[in-house]
C-alpha cells in the first residue's frame, strides 16, 4: 500500500513486496477498489461552483488496435473519456469518470442531480448538454462564453487547477487502463 501511495510502479512495488508483478497489478487493482468505493461519498457542493469536464485518453494496454483507429484524435471522440469535474467555493469537490465522447445532459444530471441543490450559483462554460443541465438542477447558471476568460468576475480558474491536478497526479501512474480509471480518480 505504501508503494501504491508514492506512485511506485508495478514492478517496483513487487519487488518491495517481495511478490511477483502479476500479483502486484491484482493487488494494486483491489486496493484501488476499495479505495473508489470509500471516497465515493455523497458530498453535496455549496454556494458557488465551479463544473467543467477533463478528457482523458482511453487505454486499453495489452491489446493492439487498427492502425486507421490508433491514431490519437484531438478534442471530443469515442478515444476519450469524460472525467466530469465540480468545485465549490469551500473546496468541496466532485469527481467522477462518465462516458466517452461528447457528454450529455442525461449523464450530467445523473452525476450531479444530488450533489447541487437548487440555491446554489453555477459557472461554467457554455458547453451545450449544461444548457439541460442548469434547467433540470433549477440553478443560477453563469454561462462563461465560447472563447471568453470570464464573465461578471467568475472564471473557470479554480475548476481547471483542479483539471490539472488531476493530470499530475494520473500521469504519475503511466498507461492506467481505461477500465480502472474511475478506481485512481478514487485515490
Amino acid at each position: 500500500m505504501e508503494s501504491l501511495f508514492r506512485g511506485d510502479t508495478i514492478v517496483q512495488s513487487a519487488h518491495i513486496a517481495g511478490i511477483c508483478e502479476h500479483t502486484s497489478l491484482v493487488w494494486r487493482h483491489k486496493i484501488l477498489s476499495v479505495c473508489a468505493s470509500l471516497t465515493a461519498e455523497d458530498r453535496i457542493l455549496d454556494g458557488v461552483v465551479y463544473l467543467d469536464e477533463k478528457l482523458s485518453d482511453v487505454k486499453h494496454p495489452g491489446i493492439t488496435v487498427e492502425d486507421k483507429e490508433s491514431k490519437k484524435k484531438r478534442g471530443i471522440s469515442n478515444q476519450k473519456r469524460n472525467i466530469v469535474c465540480a468545485i465549490d467555493e469551500h473546496n468541496n469537490k466532485v469527481i467522477q469518470v462518465s462516458e466517452r465522447g461528447r457528454i450529455h445532459t442525461k449523464n450530467l444530471y445523473e452525476i450531479y442531480k444530488d450533489k447541487i441543490p437548487s440555491q446554489c450559483t453555477v459557472v461554467s462554460d457554455s458547453l451545450r448538454s449544461y444548457h439541460g443541465l442548469m434547467k433540470k438542477l433549477g440553478v443560477k447558471w453563469i454561462k462563461i462564453p465560447s472563447g471568453k476568460k470570464e464573465k461578471d468576475g467568475y472564471t473557470l480558474d479554480k475548476v481547471n487547477r483542479l483539471h490539472s491536478s488531476i493530470e499530475l497526479f494520473l500521469h504519475g501512474y503511466r498507461g492506467i487502463s481505461d477500465k480502472y480509471l474511475k478506481n485512481y480518480i478514487g485515490l
